[in-house]
């Protein structure tokens, strides 16, 4: 299977993972650490023109998931950071510090896309 139409079908599946944020589970696809609903959407909404539609050379679309699934991952380990600075900087605050099965699925996810671009990316393998 190329690559690149494999990439091409996970960003046209982001509404599935809209609706799965909207009906099952918040933070599967992406986790904003400041909280705002509407940036997880406008971040969907990206991925979803950008990597589906505009994007068609598999190596256009590599780079992107590379480079998207980069921010994705540094948004996931900062929404888990600033949790624990902020109890470290004032140890009686009320914080809510979440990490369960969600997170690791969305990290299994995001990680998972990462790994297949950059391994299979056509600028880093010649044989691709």
């Amino acid at each position: 299977m190329n690559k690149g139409n494999f990439i091409s079908k996970y960003y046209l599946a982001t509404p599935i993972f809209m609706l799965v944020e909207l009906l099952i589970a918040p933070n599967v696809r992406v986790t904003i650490p400041w909280g705002e609903s509407y940036f997880v959407y406008i971040y969907m909404g990206l991925c979803f023109g950008v990597g589906g539609f505009v994007l068609k050379k598999p190596t256009h679309i590599n780079v992107f998931a590379l480079f998207e699934s980069s921010v994705n991952i540094f948004l996931l380990v900062l929404s888990i950071y600033l949790p624990i600075i902020s109890i470290a900087h004032n140890p009686e605050s009320e914080v809510t510090f979440k990490f369960g099965v969600i997170e690791i699925v969305h990290f299994a996810i995001v990680a998972f896309t990462l790994l297949y671009v950059f391994y299979g990316n056509p600028l880093i393998r010649k044989n691709a």
